[in-house]
């Protein structure tokens, strides 16, 4: 059994962890726009000036979305191919999710 300084010690730190703010989602649309969007656009369509010199993949592109499972978009964006930096140790594996999904919502028919 808790001694009573314990036991109110133990219920003062779980009244704090209950006053914390919940942990924010992440925002993968701002990350895009961050670390992606100099190159690849915000539309996805990689017609920029940055996307034509690195050649840039056209993530917008129903044939590559097709073609391209989550688990190809998340290496790409760990390790990073050609010219891309990779973001395995720059984001968290929740903002790297965050991208994924982010990068399956640009797709246009």
């Amino acid at each position: 059994m808790l001694s009573k300084p314990a036991l109110l010690g133990l219920l003062g730190a779980l009244t704090l962890l209950a006053s914390l703010p919940a942990t924010a989602e992440v925002d993968g649309q701002q990350l895009f726009r961050q670390h992606c969007a100099k190159c690849h656009a915000e539309d996805g369509r990689a017609n920029t000036l940055r996307g034509w010199l690195y050649f840039a993949q056209n993530l917008s592109k129903a044939k590559w979305q097709d073609n391209n499972s989550d688990n190809d978009i998340l290496e790409a964006i760990q390790d990073g191919p050609g010219a891309m930096p990779g973001y395995a140790d720059k984001l968290s594996e929740a903002e790297q999710l965050a991208l994924v999904k982010t990068v399956r919502d640009l797709r246009k028919p």
